[in-house]
């Protein structure tokens, strides 16, 4: 994306971390709709192996909805540097990984259980509840914050396209 290869100034980081901060603020705000989507997903059909398996192991299952939930904004922010940026290969990754990470929450057991599964972790339980909250918010700022760069992106490549043909005349 060429509006995004930000050379260091003190401009381009300025606008940088009014982006960052932008896409926490939207985060903040949509989170609850997030969590909402995420409930209603949740009572859709399950996949009973899975979920069996998942409950098998809870703590790995919880600790690895860390590995899936990171793993999509990893790849939206590594996507916006390649060179034709979000090429289909890393939309593809991405629709991928959302679907893992989707599939992996619905099916793993709730993270409430965690208290009456390991009542002497209460501090671990409390834990991890507070760090898929962060790591959910944190996941939507990364995706906000791709779609506000794409966009200004976006609008950085049609003001240089307008004026091309002036400089050539």
């Amino acid at each position: 994306m060429h509006a995004l290869h930000l050379h260091p100034s003190p401009r381009n980081r300025s606008l940088l971390m009014a982006l960052v901060l932008a896409s926490l603020a939207v985060a903040g705000l949509v989170l609850p709709f997030v969590w909402d989507a995420l409930a209603a997903i949740n009572e859709l059909p399950k996949m009973l192996w899975l979920q069996h398996a998942l409950a098998q192991v809870p703590i790995a299952s919880w600790l690895m909805m860390f590995v899936w939930g990171a793993a999509v904004p990893a790849v939206l922010l590594l996507g916006m540097h390649k060179a034709p940026a979000f090429g289909l290969s890393c939309a593809l990754t991405i629709a991928a990984l959302m679907l893992m990470a989707v599939t992996w929450y619905v099916h793993m057991p709730a993270s409430s259980q965690c208290m009456a599964m390991y009542s002497k972790a209460e501090w671990a339980c409390t834990l991890l509840r507070w760090g898929y909250s962060l790591s959910l918010g944190l996941a939507t700022a990364a995706y906000v914050f791709t779609m506000l760069a794409m966009g200004f992106s976006a609008l950085g490549l049609l003001a240089e396209n307008l004026e091309e043909p002036k400089a050539h005349a």
